[in-house]
């Protein structure tokens, strides 16, 4: 049996309402206290905050859906569709993007996730120049560009590469480092690839390290005297995590998609956020740290708005790129349909047809490895060329995926309910609030329940989902609202009249009309 679908209910979250209690002091105290560390305020970081705060609010608009059977009527709220600050509109991005990512962007070739780390001392550079993280990136395919050239030989090999850049870490410190999913071997000119021996990429950490300080010393970011300190350190601060523990299979899609979903993930979690309505604090809980030696941080609401914001990217900066043969240019030069490729398994080398070189070209991997160990050769054909906006799921696509219910299905008919109109005059949105027995209720909901999604150890719960019954005490029959018939003459099943809260059932407008319902 699947779940029931249950909206969200924004003004529950404790971010909203820290948000909404601490917009204004932060704001106030912002030239004094806020803007040494982000910079001015600007206009984009307030027209955010304030679609968040309307995101997926009724009093703001919504859609009605009707099923045309049995007349069950429902309304969906709008979204503010911002990423990096809002939480459910950033989470709908990641699990399209990363399906998207997972099937039409990486070849079924073996993965790995490589992480890129520089040291504190630097990282002040890019905090209000978020530009300068262009650097970041080259510094980090040019190593891995040239580390797997050596590795395999391959003066012209290309890499499979998907870089996304994470300015967070615990806790909500400025950390700035970089993700990149890559293809574990080179893509070359004929269009064959070769799989790293092993897995084993080498030593990458002092290439990297010399690369990124050399580009900072070109544009002048560092002064020849904290170069001089940073080469002479014996623990420089640089990292490189190559993942040769955590390597993705050819065929292994969901893995893909886990990877793409890490990379792509939103700054903060709502799950390790506390709201002390009392005290006025948040508790963000975390691993534990190891200078603190707790698992928790204490905040002062505006000062938690300004750590969130601190990760908010600029207007139009990029924060995922994609290189070598995962770049839009080159996958927009791979043709729809593929020919038939041979899949077999050999000794030492791979086999193709005499007469296929050409045909092969840039249509097909062939996964190689070297001539010291037995390997298994497979021909595989890319992912089609698809555009990335058909690919990604719709809402409904998503709701189905995470709670297993359709979210246009008819709770009294079963029938599939149809979109209406958007309601977004004033009037119209208080009359359909209070026909629903939600103008006042809206505000004062409890907590949502949480998605049956465990984002910790990012392992998904199958569904039906049954835990919401848990979330929902027996004293609050308003939390039902979206599945209940909207029949205002019969009462509510469970004691609630709904004609005790929609009078009256007319609407005077100021110019002497009366709004009724159609």
């Amino acid at each position: 049996m699947p779940s029931i679908y249950q909206p969200r209910r924004p003004r529950a979250s404790p971010l909203w309402q820290l948000v909404n209690h601490g917009w204004s002091s932060f704001s106030a105290d912002y030239e004094n206290k806020h803007r040494p560390v982000l910079g001015p305020l600007k206009s984009d970081t307030i027209a955010t905050v304030e679609s968040f705060l309307r995101c997926g609010d009724l009093a703001s608009g919504f859609t009605r859906l009707e099923c045309s059977d049995c007349g069950h009527e429902r309304l969906l709220a709008f979204t503010c569709k911002t990423r990096h600050f809002c939480p459910a509109c950033h989470q709908r991005r990641v699990r399209s993007t990363s399906e998207w990512i997972a099937g039409s962007v990486c070849h079924q070739v073996p993965h790995r996730q490589v992480v890129f780390t520089i040291p504190k001392l630097l990282r002040g550079i890019f905090r209000k120049r978020r530009q300068l993280l262009t650097l970041l990136f080259q510094s980090a395919i040019n190593t891995l560009t040239e580390s797997f050239r050596l590795q395999l030989g391959l003066a012209e090999g290309k890499l499979g590469a998907i870089a996304a850049v994470h300015t967070f870490g615990d806790y909500l410190v400025f950390h700035p480092h970089l993700h990149v999913l890559v293809a574990d071997g080179l893509f070359a000119p004929d269009g064959r690839f070769h799989c790293l021996p092993h897995g084993v990429i080498g030593p990458m950490t002092e290439l990297f390290r010399h690369r990124f300080l050399a580009i900072l010393q070109e544009k002048k970011l560092i002064s020849p005297s904290k170069l001089s300190d940073l080469l002479g350190w014996k623990h420089s601060g640089f990292h490189v995590h190559d993942g040769r523990d955590d390597l993705i299979a050819a065929d292994n899609h969901d893995g893909r998609k886990r990877l793409a979903e890490y990379l792509l993930r939103h700054p903060f979690s709502l799950q390790k956020i506390t709201w002390n309505a009392t005290s006025k604090t948040v508790i963000y809980r975390s691993k534990r740290h190891h200078n603190t030696k707790r698992n928790f941080e204490i905040f002062k609401a505006p000062d938690f708005i300004a750590a969130a914001l601190l990760h908010l990217p600029p207007k139009g900066q990029q924060t995922v790129r994609y290189y070598g043969v995962y770049s839009n240019k080159a996958r927009g030069r791979v043709a729809d349909k593929s020919p038939s490729l041979i899949a077999g398994a050999t000794g030492n080398s791979a086999i193709a047809p005499e007469n296929s070189t050409s045909e092969i070209s840039n249509l097909s991997v062939v996964a190689s490895a070297k001539s010291d160990h037995q390997s298994v050769f497979l021909l595989v054909e890319p992912p089609p060329k698809r555009s990335a906006r058909l690919m990604r799921p719709l809402w409904r696509d998503l709701i189905l995926q995470v709670w297993g219910g359709d979210p246009l299905e008819c709770p009294c008919c079963h029938g599939t309910m149809k979109i209406k109109r958007p309601v977004l005059r004033r009037e119209e949105v208080e009359f359909f609030l209070r026909l629903h027995g939600l103008w006042e209720g809206v505000v004062h909901l409890p907590r949502p329940p949480p998605p049956p999604f465990d984002i910790e150890n990012l392992q998904r719960i199958v569904p039906p989902w049954r835990a919401i019954k848990e979330w929902i005490p027996d004293e609050e029959p308003n939390l039902d609202w979206f599945n209940r018939s909207s029949n205002p003459s019969n009462p509510d099943p469970d004691g609630f009249d709904q004609r005790q809260t929609w009078k009256p059932a007319e609407i005077h407008l100021e110019d002497g009309r009366i709004l009724v319902l159609d």
